[in-house]
């Protein structure tokens, strides 16, 4: 038979609530605790689900399989209460199976007892069938197991909101989410105590599950709707504020959960306007995920004209999902640095490869490149050319003018050889007077045409001295041309400089082929 009553409307109300909360947690982003608080609902529905029917029944053994079953719910709510304050506390989705055995171990002595009743009476010392204006209910005695799981139920339950407040209060500002912990399991203590006094009027009316679903809403309403939860649970002044480096936390999404004071100088924000927002909207070129999931290593990122190099961490790595630490060490004094050790590098290479004097290649580094674009021809069978230019009786301007006069020669004849190089080409000066021309993919034809734009470019120097004196100076050149052979570099200078002496011995001022 089924019996319906102004009982049954509180647990029913109850279930429909609950199941409400229940589906709104459904679509909370999975934050640590959140786990743990879900399934806290989830019983609680199948608690009052079954108070519901067992005010339905009217037969005595299936009021008493509701109120057996019910107990699932009892035992278990209180320790996913304590794994909740645990879960957020620790920054951790998953809590470790150990400890939930341990936990457990109790609740599941008392669900064996519960079942098993009718042969010990720990649990209950009697039950018994009360009608009261036409509704009949059960009313148990306590046995000695149950005040056992009481002080076990109300043990958990005092940790962990000692626990809870404790976090809150150090990493929260404000203080109703404080309130709300304290006060959620205070109405619950409150609910089960009234139904558990000897002087209550209606025994058969357990107001415990209504206490839970207020101190659900209470939670909901103070804690979970403000995004409480999100915060990392740390001693904030004490250790975020104290670090030098910048520190911000981020939800798997992205959103910023929470920064330091560091922090909000690199994002030239304060912290209330960043808190919830995504992080990219501040630092652009950051991908929070890649830098956690150790996929880009260290990232190096600008802001507001600064360098920093930022590393991260998951908070839970063997989570699916974790929020993420990021830390941000301005980097722009070593950046700095770094960059002008660099150019003191670039500028100390160029110096070594490059004649003090006339500002061209010296010997050295035309050497070097002779023997790369050799190993280039005899690779893909091509060619080059190489020109020599000596200065024809450039000992006679120094000894009748001065070496500063033969300094300014120099110069002007290096300037005539840059002016008639081509991109490609290395001018070098690899001697006194003597300079050099790597003319890479140029074969005889194009290397001796160049040649004379160069000897008639150093015929028309003409260099101004004191008293109306000019001096006018000539060059002698020897072309060297490799076509698909395996030349060595001294011996393709050597052809080039044998055609040079052919020049100089020809009458000077032009210009002669080397052997092919």
């Amino acid at each position: 038979m089924i019996q319906l009553t102004l009982w049954s409307i509180s647990p029913l109300l109850v279930t429909l609530v609950a199941v409400g909360i229940y589906l709104r947690l459904a679509r909370t982003p999975r934050l640590p605790g959140i786990p743990a608080f879900r399934a806290l609902v989830a019983v609680v529905v199948f608690w009052s689900g079954c108070q519901f029917a067992e005010s339905l029944f009217v037969l005595p053994l299936a009021k008493l399989a509701a109120l057996k079953a019910s107990y699932v719910g009892i035992v278990l709510a209180p320790v996913l209460w304590f794994l909740f304050a645990i879960g957020y506390a620790l920054r951790q989705s998953h809590i470790s199976p150990a400890l939930r055995n341990a936990l457990a171990a109790l609740p599941l002595v008392t669900l064996v007892l519960v079942f098993s009743n009718a042969w010990h009476g720990l649990m209950w010392q009697d039950i018994r069938l009360v009608r009261a204006d036409g509704f009949t209910a059960l009313v148990t005695d306590p046995g000695p197991w149950f005040y056992v799981n009481a002080v076990y139920a109300y043990g958990l339950m005092t940790v962990a909101t000692t626990i809870l407040a404790f976090v809150l209060a150090t990493t929260t500002r404000p203080r109703l989410p404080v309130v709300g912990v304290v006060l959620a399991p205070l109405v619950v203590s409150v609910a089960n105590l009234l139904y558990l006094l000897p002087a209550n009027p209606v025994p058969w009316f357990d107001l415990t599950t209504l206490g839970v679903v207020v101190a659900a809403i209470i939670l909901d309403r103070t804690v979970l709707r403000h995004g409480v939860l999100d915060n990392i649970p740390v001693l904030r002044e004490r250790v975020l504020e104290q670090l030098a480096e910048g520190v911000i936390v981020t939800a798997p999404d992205g959103r910023i959960i929470d920064v330091n004071q560091v922090a909000t100088g690199v994002l030239g924000a304060a912290r209330s306007e960043v808190e919830g927002t995504p992080v990219t909207r501040w630092l652009p070129d950051l991908d929070a995920a890649a830098v956690a999931d150790g996929r880009s290593g260290t990232l190096e990122i600008q802001a507001h004209g600064r360098y920093y190099d930022v590393s991260g961490a998951k908070l839970d790595p063997d989570a699916p999902t974790s929020d993420v630490v990021l830390a941000l060490r301005d980097v722009t004094v070593r950046r700095d640095t770094e960059l002008a050790l660099r150019v003191a590098q670039d500028e100390l290479q160029r110096l070594v490869h490059t004649d003090s004097l006339t500002g061209l290649h010296n010997r050295r580094l035309f050497m070097d490149r002779l023997d790369e674009e050799l190993r280039r021809v005899e690779r893909h069978q091509g060619c080059l050319s190489v020109i020599l230019i000596d200065l024809d009786h450039f000992k006679q301007i120094n000894d009748r003018h001065g070496h500063d006069v033969g300094d300014r020669v120099l110069v002007a004849a290096a300037a005539r050889t840059r002016s008639v190089k081509r991109a490609t080409d290395v001018a070098a000066r690899i001697g006194g007077e003597e300079f050099a021309l790597l003319l890479p993919a140029t074969d005889a034809a194009g290397a001796l045409h160049l040649a004379e734009r160069l000897c008639a470019a150093i015929e028309a120097i003409d260099t101004p001295l004191m008293l109306g004196e000019r001096v006018t100076v000539t060059a002698s050149i020897g072309v060297a041309t490799v076509t698909g052979g395996s030349d060595a570099p001294s011996e393709v200078l050597r052809r080039a400089d044998q055609a040079l002496y052919r020049a100089k011995n020809g009458g000077r001022n032009q210009v002669c082929m080397g052997e092919p």
